[in-house]
């Protein structure tokens, strides 16, 4: 079976760690929510599936618009949900049934992405160890980048594994490419692909990100990704004659529902990654490939039958944000949305992915509209 992730040479990686002897946060969005829109162009994926729908926001809450042109999303109206789980169906986005999507099933490139082998069990658990020991060592021998790329093979080798390592050691596993991220795609010197603008008088990031798309329209950018590889403390925190570093490397979501983690990715490589709750039995979340569409902040609920749910309300399942998955330009209403009340790593959603409040706000910030999500079984 082919993987999302290279296969690390792990005798390559200890006899570097050997010969070193080495032991062993989001851009603020406010003004530019006010200012006006800063998320991507709309690129639409390829082989498409059709999929249910689940939690979604009420229409008029607080929303990124995107400058697509002649590709713009059309954004129908949200759906809405009853108080007891069941989704209503929408024009828009018909429910199915089940768990799979239509259309003669989840199609090869998206069942084929798992690894086979476990790496939580016998040898394979001595072998995981031993690449947790090189990247650890890599890290604090100064090599941030060799660094992340291990721990970024390690932690989608687990994620993807048949089964998926344990939650603790993927757990660990996502803290070890935090910190070495943080020296390496979240540091404006790492040695990652990039294109440099200089701030001109009057700049914001929106007219930036405009200027860079106009140029190179097959990236995918949003602000807060530029905010954030950059180490602005906000989106305003920029002056004439800085210069900006614009990552080139296209983002990316996969979701492995076995092991309820969600990878982010920079080209291929993860770059943040988190606990995710999921769909629960009945209302499972279906595997397939989206793309990311209307982003809210604060958004509203709007149950059937029953007025809107306001931002909020303790009886608000969204959380603080909102990420809706697109299928050939229509609104699954399925998405990702935080909370505040847990769950996470549980089967517990109408079939949208949960996050935590904190990091939903913070892939909010890095991933663009348009971008790819893929969910695996």
């Amino acid at each position: 079976m082919r993987t999302f992730f290279r296969t690390l040479d792990l005798r390559g990686v200890l006899a570097l760690a050997l010969a070193l002897g080495a032991a062993c946060g989001g851009a603020e969005t406010e003004a530019a929510q006010k200012a006006g829109t800063d998320d991507a162009r709309f690129v639409r994926p390829e082989g498409l599936l059709q999929a249910t729908k689940d939690n979604h926001p009420a229409a008029d809450a607080p929303s990124r618009e995107s400058e697509v042109g002649s590709q713009a999303l059309q954004m129908p109206p949200a759906a809405s949900e009853s108080a007891a789980g069941a989704p209503v169906p929408s024009a828009e986005a018909p429910a199915l049934g089940g768990d799979r999507p239509p259309g003669g099933g989840q199609p090869e490139s998206v069942g084929s992405a798992r690894s086979p082998e476990p790496p939580s069990s016998g040898e394979r658990a001595s072998e995981a160890a031993a690449r947790e020991r090189a990247a650890l060592a890599l890290l604090e021998g100064g090599q941030p980048a060799a660094a992340a790329r291990a721990a970024s093979d390690l932690l989608g080798w687990g994620v993807t594994a048949e089964p998926p390592a344990e939650r603790a050691m993927l757990a660990r596993w996502t803290e070890l490419l935090r910190r070495a991220q943080e020296r390496h795609r979240w540091n404006r010197k790492g040695a990652w692909p990039a294109l440099e603008v200089e701030v001109r008088p009057g700049d914001s990031l929106i007219a930036i990100r405009k200027r860079v798309l106009q140029a190179n329209p097959e990236l995918l950018l949003c602000t807060g990704l530029v905010a954030r590889a950059n180490q602005l403390p906000n989106e305003r925190a920029i002056r004439p004659g800085d210069v900006l570093r614009v990552p080139t490397d296209r983002a990316s979501v996969l979701v492995d529902l076995d092991a309820r983690w969600a990878l982010y990715r920079l080209g291929d490589e993860i770059a943040a990654a988190w606990e995710v709750g999921i769909g629960k039995q009945g209302s499972e979340t279906p595997p397939g490939t989206y793309a990311i569409g209307l982003k809210q902040m604060n958004p509203a609920w709007l149950p059937e039958g029953r007025a809107p749910v306001a931002f909020g309300d303790p009886e608000n399942p969204l959380g603080t944000r909102w990420l809706a998955w697109y299928q050939d330009g229509r609104n699954t209403h399925l998405g990702f949305h935080g909370t505040g009340e847990g769950g996470i790593g549980e089967r517990v959603s109408q079939g949208c992915v949960r996050m935590f409040n904190p990091d939903v706000e913070l892939l909010f910030e890095i991933l663009p509209e348009g971008a790819e999500v893929r969910v695996l079984p």
